[in-house]
């Protein structure tokens, strides 16, 4: 009976099995990244559109894809791990959406990943997408003139201040109870069960 049963070989892809990068991670260039010969070998258009990716806005640089020298499109295939990586970046406009129109293919040799070091969870937020938030949450302390504060309410035909200030003792409201007082002898149970005592 085990001939109608397949075994399936599970590969888990780690960050020192992928070249130290795992998709999703936050990038940058190495310092001395121009003398590298991986960067050198590419064309002046791939470099300058690089350094226009990485020094062009203040996006976080996210990983969207790695590849390898000659990848395979099966998952499973041994071709999928190499030795030499290369990288696809893009700048992340919000969290979890990248520019992938203006995504770029680099060497994973000049890229180092950041945050790894930090105990802070998340990216930073960049500068550009911050906004300067005009809430007043302080609480400020009421003007000593009342005339400032002075509101009208209209009543009908006129206009009367409104009371701005909380009252200090009970407001007596004029009503009358629905059943009578709930003292002794004279409750409403009283009316149809007997008080012994």
């Amino acid at each position: 009976m085990s001939h109608k049963f397949l075994n399936l070989i599970e590969s888990t892809v780690q960050r020192m099995t992928n070249g130290g990068i795992l998709v999703g991670d936050r990038v940058s260039l190495i310092s001395g990244y121009k003398s590298k010969d991986s960067f050198k070998s590419l064309s002046d258009d791939v470099q300058k559109y690089i350094e226009d990716i990485f020094t062009g806005n203040d996006f976080n640089k996210k990983v969207i894809n790695i590849k390898t020298d000659n990848g395979s499109r099966a998952p499973g295939n041994a071709d999928n791990r190499a030795g030499s990586f290369f990288v696809v970046v893009a700048a992340e406009k919000t969290n979890g959406l990248y520019d992938n129109q203006r995504a770029v293919t680099v060497p994973s040799d000049i890229l180092k990943v950041e945050g790894q070091e930090e105990e802070e969870f998340g990216d930073p937020v960049p500068d550009s997408v911050k906004y300067d938030n005009k809430v007043q949450i302080k609480p400020k302390k009421p003007e000593e003139n009342e005339e400032q504060q002075q509101t009208m309410t209209q009543q009908g035909d006129t206009l009367k201040k409104t009371n701005l200030s909380n009252p200090v003792k009970n407001t007596k409201i004029p009503s009358k109870s629905a059943t009578p007082s709930p003292a002794v002898n004279e409750s409403y149970t009283s009316q149809y069960m007997p008080i012994n005592g």
